[in-house]
Order: structure tokens, then sequence, then C-alpha cells
């Protein structure tokens, strides 16, 4: 959930600064699409936990997370990096177990684990993104289920969004294609799964 709130903050904040239209539209799209996201995520958290708890597994997960990066990265000079953001993100935890135990009056090692778990891998997922590209691609939400069709209620969403316009994303490829005479994809792994996709 932090990455995703990360990824919408950058989109939101950096976004409104460039000074081409098309591109702070773009920006805006895609911060749109990463609240979801994180909306999404936020459903996920335990509504039982009180906002000291979500604090400190918040920081803790933050500390996980730039310990897998420090400890799998070969580059000495990022890794230096990697390591400063997690001593920060020690520093923060530290200040969100302070919080807990002077306003909910509980010690945080009653609600963390007792140390890190095995460091998360970090490995090529090609693969796997095609695959949901195959299969997946042209699934939205309708309440609690997913459709493939789009449905009035995404419909109506898209005209208030786009004003009946195309997409910024979509506007971007087109502006591409005139540009350069053929699409932006680097296709290593080979075409694209869905052939409706594919580069004509």
């Amino acid at each position: 959930m932090s990455a995703e709130q990360q990824t919408m903050n950058f989109y939101m904040n950096v976004g409104p600064q460039y000074m081409e239209p098309i591109a702070r539209r773009l920006y805006q799209e895609i911060g749109l699409i990463e609240e979801e996201h994180v909306t999404h995520y936020e459903s996920l958290v335990d509504p039982g936990e009180t906002w000291w708890e979500q604090l400190v597994n918040h920081e803790y997960n933050e500390c996980y997370l730039y310990y897998s990066f420090m400890e799998q990265e070969s580059d000495p000079k990022v890794k230096a990096v990697w390591e400063l953001h997690l001593n920060m993100e020690l520093e923060h935890l530290h200040l969100a177990c302070d919080l807990m135990r002077r306003h909910d009056g509980r010690d945080p090692a009653s609600v963390l684990a007792p140390r890190l778990p095995n460091v998360l891998t970090f490995e090529p997922n090609k693969g796997y993104l095609r695959e949901l590209l195959d299969t997946q691609m042209d699934l939205t939400t309708l309440g609690a289920g997913y459709v493939r069709d789009a449905h009035e209620r995404f419909e109506s969403m898209q005209e208030r969004i786009h004003g009946g316009e195309a997409p910024p994303s979509d506007q971007v490829m087109a502006q591409h294609g005139s540009m350069f005479g053929r699409e932006y994809r680097v296709q290593t792994e080979g075409e694209h799964p869905d052939p409706a996709q594919r580069e004509k």
C-alpha cells in the first residue's frame, strides 16, 4: 500500500509541474488510476486495528521493503541509497512505536513480528505480466465483481473524466505513432499476447 501511495503521490504532485498540457493530463490520468489502487489496497487493512497499530505496521513494512532492496542490490552505490532510506525508515518506525506507547498505551512488540521475514525476492516478471495481458486486460470492476464488457457506469465515468475525448494515454500513443511511424513498444518477449493489441 505504501508503494502505491508513493506512486500516486508522485503522479499527482509532479504531473502538474509539466509545461505540456498532454503531459499534465497523462499524469493526472495515471494518478487517478493509482488512487484507485490505493483505495483497493486500503480496503484490505484490518478495520479492528487502531490508527497507532496501522502506523506501526506501515512503518515496519517500509523497513522490510528497504531492507529487501538493500540485501539484494549488487551495485554498491545503489545499495548505499537503499541503506540510507532503510535508516530513515527505522527512525520513522521508532517514532511510530513511541507514539503507540504514548497514545495507545501498548507495547508495539505486541503487534510486530519478532524479526523480519526472509527478504522479498525481486525477479523478472515479464512472463507473468504477459499472461495477465492475455487473460485479464479487458477486465473491469462492477460492484464487488469483475466483468469484461464496458458497462454503463464505467462508460459514464470515462465520459465525465475525458469529456468525449480519447484518454490522454491513447492520445500520447497516437502522437508517438504519427511522429515516429510506429508504436512505442519495445517487444523483447515477442508480439503482444492479445492479437487485437498487436502493432499493425
